[in-house]
C-alpha cells in the first residue's frame, strides 16, 4: 500500500493506493501494523472523521486490498457511524478510482475476496448515483473510472471515465496545479496480439504521477505505480512509447507484481532452464531518472526459484539502478528501528528528487495534524507488508 502526500494551495491532498491491511487478532512482534500507522497519517474533516481524498484499487488480488471491508467507510456518508470514545473511526472515501476492465478480467478466471467483492459493490453505488443525478456528487460518493468498459457499457457516464494518456490534474474535484498524472493502463483487449485471453495481470492500473514544488506546475518527481502488471503489458507499452519514453520515466518504482520475474519474461523461472528477460519489457521498466529507486512491496528476497518476489528479478532491477546511480529497497528488509517487524518506507519529494526520510525525520509523523503546512512538494510512504503468494 502507498500513501501520497501531495501538498497544494496550502493543504495535503491524501492518495491511497492499494492497501493490505490484516484483522483484527493477527497482529504480532513481525508484523507491522499498518492501520494504526495509517491512521497517525491522515487527517480529519470537519466532523472528526479520517479521510482519503482519492482511494485507487490497482486490481483486486487479496493483497491490494485486504481491510477495505473493515476499515472503511461502505455507502453514504451522511450514514457513517461515530466512533466510540478512544477508538479509531473507518475512514472515508472521498472519491474512487476505480475499472471495470480489472473487476471484469479478474472474474473471468478467479473469483472475488470479500474486501474486493465490498469495493467493487460501493463502486458501483457511486456510478448509479452518477447515473441517476447526472452529475459528481458530493464527497464521499464520488467516482471516477480509469479505462472504458467493454461493448459501450460506459458511453452514458464519459464525463467520469479518464482514457490512457489523459493527464489528470484533479483530486476529489479540486485542481491540484502541482500534479500531472498520466494514465497508460489498463490496456485495451486490442492492444494485444492474444485478444481471446485477457489475464488478470495484464489489468492493472498504471499511472506515472508527475508532482511538482508547491506552487509549482513542473513536475519535479515522477512515481510509477503499476499494481501487478506483466510482462505482455511492459512489452505493449515500449512499443507504444519506445520513441517518447519519457512517459515511463520515474524516480520511484514500485516494482510491479512485487517484484516478480513474470514482469520481466515470458519464460517460467522454475520451468525453464534458461529463461530469457523480454528486451522490450526490461527496456520499459529502465526509463530510471538519475538517482531513481526501485521498491519492491514482498517478502524478502532469497537466492532460489521463488517467485514472487524472485532473485534473478531483483539483480535485473539493480542492473538499472546501478545505471542510474540510484538504490533497490525491498520493504521486508527495512527495519531501522532493528525490530522484528518492516517499518514503513518513506521518501520527501524535492526538487532533487526523492529523500529518504530519515527515523529522526519521522518522529514528527504522528503529530503531523498540528504541525504547520510546508512548501514540501509531497510525500511517499510505501507500507510494509508481506504480499500472499501467486504467479
Amino acid at each position: 500500500m502507498t500513501l501520497l502526500k501531495i501538498a497544494s494551495n496550502d493543504n495535503y491532498h491524501y492518495v491511497l493506493v492499494d492497501m493490505h491491511i490484516r484483522q483484527n487478532g493477527e497482529l504480532d512482534d513481525d508484523k507491522f501494523d499498518a492501520l494504526e500507522t495509517l491512521h497517525s497519517m491522515l487527517e480529519t474533516d470537519e466532523k472528526g472523521r479520517p479521510y482519503v481524498d482519492v482511494l485507487i484499487l490497482t486490481h483486486p488480488d487479496e493483497d491490494h486490498i485486504r481491510g477495505f471491508r473493515e476499515y472503511f467507510h461502505r455507502g453514504s456518508p451522511d450514514d457513517y457511524v461515530t466512533p466510540s470514545v478512544g477508538e479509531d473511526g473507518k475512514i472515508i472515501v472521498r472519491e474512487i478510482w476505480s475499472s471495470p476492465l480489472i473487476f471484469r478480467r479478474k472474474r473471468k478466471n478467479n473469483s472475488l475476496c470479500n474486501d474486493a467483492v465490498a469495493f467493487n459493490t460501493e463502486a458501483k453505488r457511486r456510478v448509479e448515483l452518477f447515473r441517476t443525478e447526472k452529475s459528481v456528487g458530493k464527497q464521499g460518493d464520488r467516482i471516477r473510472l480509469i479505462g472504458k468498459d467493454e461493448k459501450g457499457k460506459t458511453d452514458d457516464i464519459m464525463d467520469i471515465v479518464y482514457q490512457n494518456e489523459d493527464v489528470i490534474d484533479t483530486l476529489n474535484e479540486v485542481y491540484i496545479k502541482e500534479l500531472s498524472a498520466g494514465v497508460l493502463g489498463p490496456l485495451a483487449d486490442d492492444e494485444f496480439e492474444d485478444k481471446t485471453s485477457p489475464d488478470k495481470n495484464r489489468s492493472s492500473i498504471i499511472i506515472q504521477w508527475g508532482l511538482a514544488s508547491h506552487g509549482y506546475s513542473s513536475p519535479s518527481n515522477y512515481i510509477l505505480l503499476a499494481g501487478d502488471a506483466g510482462v505482455e503489458v511492459w512489452d505493449m507499452l515500449w512499443e507504444k512509447y519506445k520513441n517518447n519514453a519519457e512517459m515511463l520515466q520515474y524516480d520511484i518504482l514500485l516494482a510491479p507484481h512485487h517484484c516478480s520475474w513474470h514482469t520481466l519474461s515470458h519464460d517460467s523461472f522454475s520451468d525453464t532452464d534458461d529463461p530469457q528477460v523480454s528486451e522490450d519489457a526490461k527496456s520499459a521498466l529502465s526509463e530510471a531518472r538519475q538517482g531513481a529507486v526501485i521498491v519492491s512491496s514482498s517478502d524478502e528476497i532469497k537466492d532460489d526459484e521463488s517467485d514472487p518476489p524472485n532473485y534473478q528479478a531483483m539483480k535485473e532491477y539493480e542492473s538499472i539502478t546501478d545505471e542510474a546511480d540510484g538504490t533497490f529497497q525491498c520493504l521486508a528488509d527495512y527495519k531501522p528501528s532493528k525490530g522484528k517487524a518492516p517499518e514503513v518506507l518513506t521518501y520527501k519529494l524535492t526538487n532533487s528528487g526523492p529523500q529518504e526520510e530519515t527515523k529522526a525525520s519521522k518522529a514528527s509523523l504522528g503529530t503531523a495534524r498540528k504541525t504547520a503546512r510546508t512548501a514540501a512538494t509531497g510525500t511517499l510512504f510505501t507500507g510494509a507488508g508481506n504480499a500472499i503468494g501467486h504467479g
